[in-house]
Protein backbone atom coordinates (compact mmCIF):
# COMPACT_ATOMS: atom_id res chain seq x y z
CA UNK A 1 0.00 0.00 0.00
CA UNK A 2 1.55 2.70 -1.33
CA UNK A 3 1.87 6.40 0.51
CA UNK A 4 -0.13 8.82 -1.85
CA UNK A 5 2.05 11.57 -3.62
CA UNK A 6 -0.24 14.35 -2.19
CA UNK A 7 0.20 13.28 1.81
CA UNK A 8 4.25 13.11 0.56
CA UNK A 9 4.02 17.02 -0.81
CA UNK A 10 1.79 17.92 2.09
CA UNK A 11 4.11 16.74 4.08
CA UNK A 12 7.31 18.57 2.61
CA UNK A 13 5.27 21.85 2.37
CA UNK A 14 4.89 21.41 6.54
CA UNK A 15 8.16 21.28 6.92
CA UNK A 16 9.57 23.65 5.10
CA UNK A 17 10.86 21.39 2.27
CA UNK A 18 8.42 22.86 -0.58
CA UNK A 19 7.06 26.30 -0.51
CA UNK A 20 3.15 26.28 -0.62
CA UNK A 21 3.03 29.08 -3.18
CA UNK A 22 5.07 27.24 -5.49
CA UNK A 23 3.08 24.28 -5.81
CA UNK A 24 0.13 25.48 -8.26
CA UNK A 25 3.38 26.60 -10.39
CA UNK A 26 5.15 23.11 -10.46
CA UNK A 27 1.40 21.15 -11.34
CA UNK A 28 1.21 23.29 -14.38
CA UNK A 29 4.50 22.74 -15.22
CA UNK A 30 4.49 19.40 -15.02
CA UNK A 31 1.77 18.63 -17.68
CA UNK A 32 3.77 20.86 -19.42
CA UNK A 33 6.65 18.56 -19.58
CA UNK A 34 4.29 15.63 -19.65
CA UNK A 35 6.19 14.19 -15.83
CA UNK A 36 5.03 13.06 -12.89
CA UNK A 37 4.52 15.94 -10.48
CA UNK A 38 6.71 13.83 -7.81
CA UNK A 39 9.26 14.06 -10.55
CA UNK A 40 9.23 17.91 -11.19
CA UNK A 41 8.86 18.51 -6.97
CA UNK A 42 11.99 16.73 -6.46
CA UNK A 43 13.79 18.28 -9.41
CA UNK A 44 12.80 21.87 -8.59
CA UNK A 45 14.01 21.31 -4.81
CA UNK A 46 16.68 19.21 -5.52
CA UNK A 47 15.78 16.40 -2.82
CA UNK A 48 15.28 12.64 -3.63
CA UNK A 49 12.09 11.27 -2.67
CA UNK A 50 13.74 9.84 0.65
CA UNK A 51 13.60 13.53 1.93
CA UNK A 52 9.56 13.64 1.51
CA UNK A 53 8.59 10.41 3.51
CA UNK A 54 11.52 11.59 6.33
CA UNK A 55 9.15 14.45 6.37
CA UNK A 56 6.02 12.58 6.49
CA UNK A 57 8.06 10.58 9.31
CA UNK A 58 8.87 14.03 10.99
CA UNK A 59 5.00 14.88 10.88
CA UNK A 60 3.57 12.13 12.28
CA UNK A 61 6.15 11.88 15.32
CA UNK A 62 7.41 8.21 13.79
CA UNK A 63 11.29 7.02 13.53
CA UNK A 64 12.71 7.33 10.31
CA UNK A 65 15.22 4.71 9.15
CA UNK A 66 17.89 4.44 6.22
CA UNK A 67 19.18 2.27 4.14
CA UNK A 68 22.39 1.49 6.57
CA UNK A 69 19.56 1.15 9.19
CA UNK A 70 17.31 -1.62 7.48
CA UNK A 71 18.62 -4.49 9.25
CA UNK A 72 16.30 -7.01 10.14
CA UNK A 73 15.19 -8.83 13.29
CA UNK A 74 16.08 -12.19 13.27
CA UNK A 75 14.44 -13.35 16.34
CA UNK A 76 10.81 -11.91 15.21
CA UNK A 77 11.50 -12.53 10.93
CA UNK A 78 12.30 -16.57 11.99
CA UNK A 79 8.52 -15.84 13.53
CA UNK A 80 6.75 -14.68 10.34
CA UNK A 81 5.00 -17.46 8.03
CA UNK A 82 6.10 -17.25 4.38
CA UNK A 83 4.34 -14.64 2.61
CA UNK A 84 4.57 -12.49 5.49
CA UNK A 85 5.34 -9.27 3.33
CA UNK A 86 4.69 -8.05 0.07
CA UNK A 87 6.07 -5.94 -2.86
CA UNK A 88 3.05 -3.36 -2.28
CA UNK A 89 2.95 -3.92 1.53
CA UNK A 90 6.89 -4.24 2.52
CA UNK A 91 7.10 -4.58 6.21
CA UNK A 92 10.51 -5.28 8.23
CA UNK A 93 11.15 -6.31 12.06
CA UNK A 94 14.12 -4.25 13.02
CA UNK A 95 15.55 -3.96 17.01
CA UNK A 96 16.31 -0.70 17.29
CA UNK A 97 19.62 0.66 19.60
CA UNK A 98 17.42 1.73 21.64
CA UNK A 99 16.46 -1.84 22.66
CA UNK A 100 12.89 -1.23 21.27
CA UNK A 101 11.23 -3.53 18.31
CA UNK A 102 10.05 -1.35 15.50
CA UNK A 103 8.19 -2.64 12.53
CA UNK A 104 9.22 -0.36 9.79
CA UNK A 105 6.84 0.46 6.74
CA UNK A 106 6.49 2.06 3.76
CA UNK A 107 3.15 3.66 4.75
CA UNK A 108 2.36 4.97 8.41
CA UNK A 109 -1.09 3.85 7.98
CA UNK A 110 -0.97 0.23 7.13
CA UNK A 111 -2.70 -0.81 10.55
CA UNK A 112 -3.37 -4.14 9.07
CA UNK A 113 0.71 -5.17 8.51
CA UNK A 114 1.05 -4.24 12.20
CA UNK A 115 -1.63 -5.94 13.35
CA UNK A 116 -0.87 -9.22 11.39
CA UNK A 117 2.94 -9.07 12.90
CA UNK A 118 2.27 -8.50 16.31
CA UNK A 119 -0.25 -11.60 16.12
CA UNK A 120 1.83 -14.05 14.60
CA UNK A 121 5.12 -12.92 16.33
CA UNK A 122 3.68 -12.47 19.66
CA UNK A 123 5.63 -9.49 19.76
CA UNK A 124 4.71 -5.48 20.25
CA UNK A 125 5.69 -3.26 17.91
CA UNK A 126 5.90 0.67 17.47
CA UNK A 127 5.41 1.91 13.85
CA UNK A 128 8.59 3.67 11.78
CA UNK A 129 9.07 4.52 8.19
CA UNK A 130 11.14 3.92 5.44
CA UNK A 131 11.63 4.54 1.76
CA UNK A 132 9.84 1.88 -0.18
CA UNK A 133 12.49 1.24 -2.44
CA UNK A 134 15.06 1.06 0.74
CA UNK A 135 12.81 -1.26 2.12
CA UNK A 136 12.02 -3.63 -0.71
CA UNK A 137 16.08 -3.82 -1.33
CA UNK A 138 16.63 -4.56 2.91
CA UNK A 139 13.69 -7.80 2.23
CA UNK A 140 15.78 -8.88 -0.75
CA UNK A 141 18.69 -9.47 1.37
CA UNK A 142 17.13 -11.19 4.40
CA UNK A 143 18.90 -14.89 4.70
CA UNK A 144 15.43 -16.58 4.04
CA UNK A 145 13.21 -16.13 0.89
CA UNK A 146 10.58 -17.53 2.56
CA UNK A 147 10.19 -14.58 5.07
CA UNK A 148 9.04 -12.55 1.74
CA UNK A 149 7.35 -12.46 -1.72
CA UNK A 150 8.64 -9.98 -3.73
CA UNK A 151 7.37 -9.20 -7.42
CA UNK A 152 10.42 -8.97 -9.52
CA UNK A 153 10.86 -6.53 -12.32
CA UNK A 154 12.64 -6.51 -15.66
CA UNK A 155 15.06 -3.26 -15.85
CA UNK A 156 15.70 -2.05 -19.12
CA UNK A 157 19.24 -0.33 -18.83
CA UNK A 158 18.67 3.00 -20.29
CA UNK A 159 15.77 3.90 -18.02
CA UNK A 160 17.68 1.84 -15.27
CA UNK A 161 20.83 4.13 -16.13
CA UNK A 162 18.70 7.42 -16.11
CA UNK A 163 17.33 6.47 -12.57
CA UNK A 164 20.50 6.44 -11.27
CA UNK A 165 21.51 9.59 -12.47
CA UNK A 166 18.32 11.62 -11.45
CA UNK A 167 19.34 10.18 -7.82
CA UNK A 168 22.71 10.91 -8.31
CA UNK A 169 21.53 14.76 -9.38
CA UNK A 170 19.10 14.88 -6.39
CA UNK A 171 21.48 13.81 -4.07
CA UNK A 172 24.34 15.89 -5.47
CA UNK A 173 26.30 13.27 -5.30
CA UNK A 174 30.26 13.09 -6.58
CA UNK A 175 30.77 9.68 -7.07
CA UNK A 176 28.55 6.67 -8.26
CA UNK A 177 30.05 3.44 -7.23
CA UNK A 178 29.01 -0.03 -9.17
CA UNK A 179 29.98 -2.88 -7.18
CA UNK A 180 29.14 -6.55 -8.13
CA UNK A 181 28.04 -9.06 -4.91
CA UNK A 182 27.33 -12.70 -4.73
CA UNK A 183 23.57 -12.06 -5.17
CA UNK A 184 23.71 -9.09 -7.46
CA UNK A 185 24.99 -5.23 -8.53
CA UNK A 186 25.03 -2.88 -5.00
CA UNK A 187 25.26 0.71 -5.67
CA UNK A 188 26.51 3.20 -3.66
CA UNK A 189 27.06 6.91 -3.89
CA UNK A 190 29.28 9.47 -2.19
CA UNK A 191 27.77 12.44 -1.12
CA UNK A 192 29.29 15.18 1.05
CA UNK A 193 32.39 12.56 1.25
CA UNK A 194 30.86 9.73 3.19
CA UNK A 195 29.05 7.24 1.15
CA UNK A 196 25.46 5.98 1.08
CA UNK A 197 23.97 3.35 -0.56
CA UNK A 198 21.26 3.50 -3.59
CA UNK A 199 18.02 2.35 -2.43
CA UNK A 200 18.06 -0.50 -4.85
CA UNK A 201 20.24 -3.68 -5.58
CA UNK A 202 19.96 -5.04 -8.82
CA UNK A 203 19.90 -8.73 -9.74
CA UNK A 204 22.63 -10.43 -11.52
CA UNK A 205 20.42 -10.34 -14.80
CA UNK A 206 20.34 -6.35 -14.84
CA UNK A 207 24.11 -6.30 -13.80
CA UNK A 208 25.63 -6.82 -17.42
CA UNK A 209 23.08 -4.61 -19.49
CA UNK A 210 23.43 -1.50 -17.53
CA UNK A 211 27.83 -2.06 -17.02
CA UNK A 212 27.48 -2.40 -21.01
CA UNK A 213 25.22 0.72 -21.46
CA UNK A 214 27.65 3.09 -18.83
CA UNK A 215 30.99 1.54 -21.16
CA UNK A 216 29.04 2.27 -24.84
CA UNK A 217 28.56 5.57 -23.40
CA UNK A 218 32.06 6.06 -22.44
CA UNK A 219 33.70 4.73 -25.73
CA UNK A 220 34.75 1.56 -23.88
CA UNK A 221 35.13 -2.09 -25.32
CA UNK A 222 32.31 -3.91 -23.90
CA UNK A 223 34.01 -7.20 -24.64
CA UNK A 224 36.78 -6.29 -22.40
CA UNK A 225 36.10 -7.83 -19.00
CA UNK A 226 39.43 -8.96 -17.73
CA UNK A 227 41.35 -5.80 -17.69
CA UNK A 228 41.13 -2.33 -16.28
CA UNK A 229 39.88 0.47 -18.35
CA UNK A 230 39.35 4.53 -18.38
CA UNK A 231 36.90 6.50 -20.33
CA UNK A 232 34.80 9.10 -20.07
CA UNK A 233 31.23 11.07 -21.25
CA UNK A 234 28.90 13.53 -20.90
CA UNK A 235 25.21 12.61 -19.82
CA UNK A 236 22.05 14.55 -19.88
CA UNK A 237 19.40 13.59 -18.25
CA UNK A 238 16.61 12.49 -19.70
CA UNK A 239 13.33 14.72 -20.34
CA UNK A 240 15.18 17.21 -17.80
CA UNK A 241 15.81 20.47 -19.10
CA UNK A 242 19.35 20.45 -16.99
CA UNK A 243 22.99 21.26 -18.14
CA UNK A 244 24.57 18.10 -19.05
CA UNK A 245 27.45 17.06 -16.65
CA UNK A 246 30.75 15.25 -17.67
CA UNK A 247 31.72 11.87 -16.17
CA UNK A 248 34.85 10.19 -15.68
CA UNK A 249 34.14 6.20 -15.50
CA UNK A 250 36.94 3.43 -14.55
CA UNK A 251 36.26 -0.41 -14.79
CA UNK A 252 38.37 -3.00 -12.88
CA UNK A 253 37.30 -6.78 -12.13
CA UNK A 254 36.61 -8.10 -9.37
CA UNK A 255 35.52 -11.31 -7.58
CA UNK A 256 31.75 -11.53 -8.57
CA UNK A 257 31.59 -9.16 -12.05
CA UNK A 258 33.08 -6.23 -13.20
CA UNK A 259 33.16 -2.79 -11.10
CA UNK A 260 32.36 0.48 -12.26
CA UNK A 261 33.05 4.29 -10.74
CA UNK A 262 32.00 7.11 -11.98
CA UNK A 263 33.28 10.41 -10.54
CA UNK A 264 31.24 13.32 -11.48
CA UNK A 265 33.19 16.23 -12.09
CA UNK A 266 32.27 19.92 -11.69
CA UNK A 267 28.90 18.59 -9.86
CA UNK A 268 28.21 22.13 -7.67
CA UNK A 269 31.40 23.79 -7.87
CA UNK A 270 32.02 25.24 -11.20
CA UNK A 271 30.37 28.84 -9.78
CA UNK A 272 31.64 28.53 -6.69
CA UNK A 273 33.46 31.92 -5.28
CA UNK A 274 36.25 32.63 -2.79
CA UNK A 275 33.86 33.60 -0.62
CA UNK A 276 31.80 30.64 -0.63
CA UNK A 277 34.81 27.69 -0.03
CA UNK A 278 35.47 28.92 3.88
CA UNK A 279 38.20 30.87 4.37
CA UNK A 280 38.26 33.36 7.06
CA UNK A 281 38.74 36.90 5.79
CA UNK A 282 42.08 37.53 6.65
CA UNK A 283 43.00 34.28 4.64
CA UNK A 284 40.88 35.75 1.71
CA UNK A 285 42.66 38.76 1.57
CA UNK A 286 46.29 37.14 1.79
CA UNK A 287 44.99 35.14 -1.30
CA UNK A 288 43.78 37.39 -2.98
CA UNK A 289 46.50 39.65 -3.00
CA UNK A 290 48.84 36.62 -3.97
CA UNK A 291 46.93 34.99 -7.05
CA UNK A 292 46.62 39.06 -8.36
CA UNK A 293 51.16 39.01 -7.71
CA UNK A 294 52.77 39.48 -11.34
CA UNK A 295 54.91 36.07 -10.57
CA UNK A 296 55.82 33.57 -8.62
CA UNK A 297 54.28 30.07 -7.28
CA UNK A 298 51.29 29.16 -5.21
CA UNK A 299 50.54 25.66 -4.80
CA UNK A 300 47.72 24.18 -2.95
CA UNK A 301 48.09 21.25 -0.93
CA UNK A 302 45.89 17.96 0.55
CA UNK A 303 44.55 14.49 -0.30
CA UNK A 304 42.65 13.42 -3.16
CA UNK A 305 39.42 14.79 -3.16
CA UNK A 306 39.80 18.03 -0.47
CA UNK A 307 38.56 20.29 -3.15
CA UNK A 308 42.53 21.47 -4.21
CA UNK A 309 41.20 22.28 -7.99
CA UNK A 310 37.96 24.11 -6.85
CA UNK A 311 40.04 26.45 -4.91
CA UNK A 312 42.51 27.22 -7.97
CA UNK A 313 39.55 27.22 -10.14
CA UNK A 314 37.15 29.82 -7.90
CA UNK A 315 40.73 31.85 -7.84
CA UNK A 316 41.48 31.99 -11.79
CA UNK A 317 37.83 33.20 -12.14
CA UNK A 318 38.36 36.00 -9.93
CA UNK A 319 41.28 37.36 -12.50
CA UNK A 320 40.61 39.28 -15.38
CA UNK A 321 40.69 37.08 -18.58
CA UNK A 322 40.35 39.64 -21.05
CA UNK A 323 43.88 41.60 -19.78
CA UNK A 324 45.55 38.20 -18.94
CA UNK A 325 46.44 35.05 -21.21
CA UNK A 326 45.82 31.97 -18.78
CA UNK A 327 46.42 28.88 -19.82
CA UNK A 328 46.13 25.18 -17.98
CA UNK A 329 46.84 21.64 -18.29
CA UNK A 330 45.19 19.34 -16.31
CA UNK A 331 44.13 15.65 -15.98
CA UNK A 332 41.34 15.81 -16.81
CA UNK A 333 39.73 19.17 -17.43
CA UNK A 334 37.21 19.04 -14.36
CA UNK A 335 35.70 22.90 -15.27
CA UNK A 336 35.46 24.60 -18.69
CA UNK A 337 36.33 28.63 -17.56
CA UNK A 338 35.60 30.73 -20.33
CA UNK A 339 38.42 32.66 -21.79
CA UNK A 340 41.02 30.57 -20.77
CA UNK A 341 43.29 28.29 -22.65
CA UNK A 342 42.66 24.39 -21.06
CA UNK A 343 45.01 21.42 -22.00
CA UNK A 344 43.98 17.72 -21.44
CA UNK A 345 47.51 15.46 -20.25
CA UNK A 346 47.58 12.60 -22.98
CA UNK A 347 49.45 9.62 -23.96
CA UNK A 348 51.02 12.74 -26.05
CA UNK A 349 51.13 15.76 -23.47
CA UNK A 350 52.09 15.41 -19.97
CA UNK A 351 52.34 18.09 -17.76
CA UNK A 352 56.19 18.60 -18.29
CA UNK A 353 55.76 19.15 -22.22
CA UNK A 354 52.74 21.15 -22.14
CA UNK A 355 54.45 23.69 -19.39
CA UNK A 356 57.78 23.58 -21.70
CA UNK A 357 55.29 24.51 -24.46
CA UNK A 358 53.21 27.14 -22.90
CA UNK A 359 56.60 29.34 -22.18
CA UNK A 360 56.59 29.95 -25.46
CA UNK A 361 52.49 30.74 -25.71
CA UNK A 362 53.08 34.09 -24.00
CA UNK A 363 51.14 33.75 -20.51
CA UNK A 364 50.38 35.63 -17.54
CA UNK A 365 48.98 32.81 -15.33
CA UNK A 366 49.85 28.97 -15.79
CA UNK A 367 47.66 26.04 -14.04
CA UNK A 368 49.46 23.04 -13.44
CA UNK A 369 46.92 20.26 -12.10
CA UNK A 370 49.49 18.87 -10.14
CA UNK A 371 53.21 18.32 -9.70
CA UNK A 372 54.49 14.92 -9.91
CA UNK A 373 57.70 14.95 -10.66
CA UNK A 374 61.48 16.58 -11.21
CA UNK A 375 60.86 18.16 -14.56
CA UNK A 376 57.59 19.24 -13.79
CA UNK A 377 58.91 21.27 -10.74
CA UNK A 378 61.73 22.45 -12.51
CA UNK A 379 59.85 24.30 -15.47
CA UNK A 380 57.44 25.64 -13.03
CA UNK A 381 59.62 27.21 -10.62
CA UNK A 382 61.54 28.60 -13.45
CA UNK A 383 58.72 29.64 -15.29
CA UNK A 384 57.97 31.32 -11.78
CA UNK A 385 61.03 33.30 -11.38
CA UNK A 386 60.68 34.82 -14.71
CA UNK A 387 57.72 36.60 -14.74
CA UNK A 388 54.58 34.00 -14.39
CA UNK A 389 52.31 33.44 -12.04
CA UNK A 390 51.88 29.74 -11.46
CA UNK A 391 49.35 27.85 -9.68
CA UNK A 392 49.66 24.13 -9.17
CA UNK A 393 48.86 21.31 -6.39
CA UNK A 394 50.57 18.85 -4.33
CA UNK A 395 49.99 15.82 -2.08
CA UNK A 396 51.08 16.65 1.36
CA UNK A 397 49.42 16.66 4.72
CA UNK A 398 49.88 20.39 5.73
CA UNK A 399 51.25 23.36 4.09
CA UNK A 400 54.87 23.32 5.26
CA UNK A 401 55.16 19.98 4.19
CA UNK A 402 54.82 21.44 0.80
CA UNK A 403 58.31 22.89 0.82
CA UNK A 404 60.20 19.54 1.57
CA UNK A 405 58.01 17.95 -0.72
CA UNK A 406 59.50 19.81 -3.59
CA UNK A 407 62.88 19.25 -2.52
CA UNK A 408 62.37 15.66 -2.46
CA UNK A 409 60.80 15.37 -6.12
CA UNK A 410 64.34 17.59 -7.01
CA UNK A 411 63.98 21.38 -6.61
CA UNK A 412 66.51 23.43 -5.77
CA UNK A 413 66.39 25.21 -2.42
CA UNK A 414 67.39 28.11 -3.70
CA UNK A 415 64.58 28.37 -6.67
CA UNK A 416 62.05 27.34 -3.94
CA UNK A 417 62.80 29.90 -1.53
CA UNK A 418 63.04 32.07 -4.13
CA UNK A 419 59.75 32.06 -5.84
CA UNK A 420 57.22 30.25 -3.64
CA UNK A 421 54.70 32.70 -2.73
CA UNK A 422 52.33 30.47 -0.08
CA UNK A 423 51.12 27.43 0.39
CA UNK A 424 47.51 27.00 1.10
CA UNK A 425 46.72 23.53 2.55
CA UNK A 426 43.15 22.04 2.77
CA UNK A 427 40.55 19.23 3.81
CA UNK A 428 36.95 19.13 3.38
CA UNK A 429 34.39 18.79 6.21
CA UNK A 430 30.77 17.88 6.45
CA UNK A 431 28.50 21.30 7.35
CA UNK A 432 26.23 21.22 9.91
CA UNK A 433 22.44 21.38 8.44
CA UNK A 434 21.22 25.03 9.51
CA UNK A 435 17.55 23.23 9.65
CA UNK A 436 18.22 21.05 12.71
CA UNK A 437 21.67 21.51 14.36
CA UNK A 438 21.21 21.19 18.45
CA UNK A 439 23.01 23.97 20.02
CA UNK A 440 24.67 22.69 23.27
CA UNK A 441 26.92 24.03 25.79
CA UNK A 442 31.01 23.16 25.46
CA UNK A 443 31.95 21.18 28.16
CA UNK A 444 35.45 22.36 30.30
CA UNK A 445 37.73 19.38 28.48
CA UNK A 446 36.43 20.49 24.82
CA UNK A 447 36.46 24.13 25.79
CA UNK A 448 40.90 23.47 26.76
CA UNK A 449 40.57 21.19 23.28
CA UNK A 450 39.28 24.81 21.23
CA UNK A 451 42.21 26.33 22.92
CA UNK A 452 39.99 28.44 25.35
CA UNK A 453 40.39 28.53 29.28
CA UNK A 454 36.93 27.85 31.64
CA UNK A 455 35.96 30.83 32.47
CA UNK A 456 32.69 30.10 33.94
CA UNK A 457 31.20 31.19 31.21
CA UNK A 458 28.31 29.65 28.19
CA UNK A 459 29.82 28.87 25.25
CA UNK A 460 27.71 27.04 22.93
CA UNK A 461 28.83 24.34 20.12
CA UNK A 462 26.62 22.34 17.85
CA UNK A 463 25.97 18.87 16.85
CA UNK A 464 24.27 16.75 13.95
CA UNK A 465 20.23 16.01 14.50
CA UNK A 466 18.65 15.03 11.93
CA UNK A 467 16.11 16.37 8.99
CA UNK A 468 14.20 16.06 5.90
CA UNK A 469 16.50 18.56 4.58
CA UNK A 470 19.90 16.53 5.21
CA UNK A 471 18.21 13.11 5.15
CA UNK A 472 18.60 12.14 8.62
CA UNK A 473 22.57 12.52 8.59
CA UNK A 474 22.51 16.08 10.60
CA UNK A 475 24.83 17.41 8.02
CA UNK A 476 24.32 19.52 4.57
CA UNK A 477 27.09 20.09 2.07
CA UNK A 478 30.58 20.40 2.79
CA UNK A 479 32.86 23.46 3.48
CA UNK A 480 36.65 23.83 3.33
CA UNK A 481 38.88 23.92 6.00
CA UNK A 482 42.32 25.94 5.38
CA UNK A 483 45.99 26.00 6.36
CA UNK A 484 48.05 29.18 5.00
CA UNK A 485 51.50 29.57 4.64
CA UNK A 486 53.03 32.98 3.57
CA UNK A 487 56.37 32.96 2.28
CA UNK A 488 58.06 35.94 4.36
CA UNK A 489 61.96 37.17 3.61
CA UNK A 490 62.98 35.30 6.94
CA UNK A 491 61.25 31.87 5.41
CA UNK A 492 62.75 32.68 1.89
CA UNK A 493 66.21 32.22 3.81
CA UNK A 494 65.87 29.73 5.62
CA UNK A 495 64.43 27.81 3.05
CA UNK A 496 67.18 28.49 0.53
CA UNK A 497 69.72 27.56 3.90
CA UNK A 498 67.75 24.10 3.67
CA UNK A 499 65.72 24.57 7.06
CA UNK A 500 63.22 21.72 8.15
CA UNK A 501 59.84 21.32 8.87
CA UNK A 502 60.12 22.32 12.38
CA UNK A 503 62.14 25.49 11.96
CA UNK A 504 59.83 26.57 9.26
CA UNK A 505 56.90 25.64 11.46
CA UNK A 506 58.78 28.24 14.43
CA UNK A 507 59.66 31.07 11.78
CA UNK A 508 56.19 31.37 10.27
CA UNK A 509 54.45 33.84 12.55
CA UNK A 510 51.79 34.03 10.30
CA UNK A 511 51.04 30.66 9.92
CA UNK A 512 47.29 29.33 10.89
CA UNK A 513 47.17 25.71 10.78
CA UNK A 514 44.34 23.45 10.30
CA UNK A 515 43.37 22.75 13.66
CA UNK A 516 42.75 26.43 14.58
CA UNK A 517 41.05 27.17 11.22
CA UNK A 518 38.73 23.89 12.44
CA UNK A 519 38.50 25.05 15.55
CA UNK A 520 37.07 28.58 14.48
CA UNK A 521 34.17 26.96 12.56
CA UNK A 522 33.41 24.62 15.48
CA UNK A 523 32.82 27.64 17.46
CA UNK A 524 30.89 29.68 14.89
CA UNK A 525 28.35 26.78 14.72
CA UNK A 526 29.41 26.05 11.10
CA UNK A 527 30.83 22.70 11.78
CA UNK A 528 30.48 19.79 15.10
CA UNK A 529 33.45 19.43 16.81
CA UNK A 530 33.49 15.56 15.96
CA UNK A 531 34.01 16.58 12.32
CA UNK A 532 37.78 18.54 12.64
CA UNK A 533 39.11 16.56 15.50
CA UNK A 534 41.54 14.49 13.29
CA UNK A 535 42.68 17.76 12.27
CA UNK A 536 45.38 18.15 15.58
CA UNK A 537 48.55 17.91 14.85
CA UNK A 538 50.28 15.25 17.02
CA UNK A 539 53.35 16.52 19.14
Amino acid sequence: MAVSDAILIEAGVEVGLLAEGSMRSLRLQAKRERLKLMEVVTRAGRFPETALYQALADVRGLPFFNSAELKGDEEVISRLPKGGASAKRPMLPVLGEDGIRYLVLADPDDRMSLERAERTTGFKFERALAEPDALRTALQRLPSASVVTMEVDENEPVKLLDDIMKEIYLRRATDAHFEPVESGLQIRLRVDGQMQEYNRQLKKSDEEPLLNRIKVLSDLDIAEQRMAQDGAMKYTIMDWDIDEVDIRVATIPTKWGERVTMRILGQDTGNLTLEQLGMSEDMLVDFRTAINRPYGMILVTGPTGSGKSTTLYAGIRELDVKELNILTVEDPVEQSVDGVSQVQVSTKVNFAQALRSFLRHDPDVILVGEIRDHETVEIGLRAAMTGHLVLSTLHTNDAVGAVTRLADIGAERFLVGSTLVGVLAQRLVRRLCSNCKKKRDATEEELRLLGLEPDGQRHPIYEPSGCSFCLGSGFKGRLGVFEALWITHELRVAISEGAGENEIHQKASRLTTLWQDGCAKVLKGEVSLSEVTHLRRED
